[in-house]
């Protein structure tokens, strides 16, 4: 029994020790969960595999070079304009907070401000940007050898699936593997679904936040519009992000269409959050928005930006493991 203990102990620490690497894995999983359908479809034609892997790679891969050749030169020149209109966009902001100041010095209150001298302050920004240069190239390189080492853990789950599939089956207690075997596939089907669900939603929110900006006559709308798409890979974080920086490009033409933009680009959220996300991803996964909000706070808590993508799927495969062995024999 002590043993037991330290074994299992052992095991825990191993898995918390090395968690960095077991969230690249899952990340690699839901990737091979997504692409599974295709790779299934096309073995009825005698499509191989590591053929379809090529195809979705290079199919993702060209969309975005369309998507870059055709939307470039329109993004481009709208980011310049809004670099060129930065200053006044902060301007208008610490307008509106002086005025913020002014009524809670009203009522007794005031926002806290810093002391330092602005001089000092450009030498401290500068000092950090230069300490931290180094450290920035190497949490680059980082990021592209994970990148490619998902791709190419994916491509290899997508492809010997089976096999893997059988070797972890055999490390399961007999008794256990009918249960196991009944279990995988519906896992990997919520896991999957998450990912085409989110893609698709990503997709119809940035198309609605850039057709909505630009009735509005908002500068840069096609830009926001396309960062919305980028960011709501992580949900309500992309319509998040558009809703504050379609609210400041307003700012520049005036507090009435600032005030129009701000309710338009909240039912463009409550348009995500009540059609997009439920039609798209809920189907999908079976989970409420409400278990997706909190998930994604404590994956972003836990892992940074991994955990945050990756929590979703995560907690929908939780979920299904759960309904299946607790919640629908408890009603039965």
């Amino acid at each position: 029994m002590v043993l037991q203990v330290l074994a299992v102990a052992a095991a825990v620490w191993l898995v918390i020790a090395t968690w960095q690497v077991w969230l690249l894995l899952f990340t690699a999983l839901v990737l091979a969960a997504a692409m599974l359908p295709a790779a299934r479809l096309s073995e009825r034609w005698g499509v191989p595999r590591g053929l379809v892997v090529l195809i979705v790679y290079a199919a993702v891969a060209g969309v975005f070079s369309l998507m870059g050749r055709l939307l470039w030169p329109a993004l481009s020149e709208q980011w310049a304009q809004f670099v060129d209109q930065l200053p006044k966009l902060i301007d208008n902001v610490r307008a509106w907070i002086g005025g913020l100041e002014y009524w809670l010095r009203q009522w007794g209150a005031s926002l806290p401000s810093p002391k330092t001298d602005k001089v000092d302050g450009l030498a401290g920004i500068a000092g950090v940007l230069l300490g931290n240069a180094m450290r920035l190239t190497t949490g680059a390189l980082g990021a592209v050898f994970e990148l490619l080492a998902v791709l190419v853990i994916a491509a290899y789950l997508v492809i010997d699936m089976r096999e893997v599939g059988h070797t972890l089956l055999s490390l399961l207690p007999r008794e256990h593997r009918a249960t196991a075997t009944r279990l995988a596939p519906a896992v990997l089907s919520r896991i999957g679904g998450y990912v085409r669900g989110q893609l698709v939603s990503s997709f119809f929110v940035g198309v609605l936040i850039a057709v909505a900006l630009s009735l509005l006559g908002v500068k840069y709308a096609l830009l926001i519009g396309a960062l919305a798409a980028v960011l709501n890979i992580v949900p309500f974080v992309g319509a998040t992000v558009a809703a504050v920086l379609a609210t400041l490009s307003a700012l520049n033409d005036g507090i009435v269409r600032a005030a129009i933009t701000l309710p338009v680009m909240v039912l463009c959220q409550t348009v995500e959050g009540k059609l997009f996300a439920p039609y798209f991803v809920g189907r999908a996964t079976g989970l409420h928005a409400l278990a997706v909000l909190v998930a994604l706070l404590a994956g972003f808590q836990l892992g940074g930006l991994i955990g945050g993508l990756v929590a979703v799927p995560f907690l929908a495969g939780t979920w299904e493991v759960v309904r299946t062995l607790w919640v629908e024999p408890r009603r039965g």
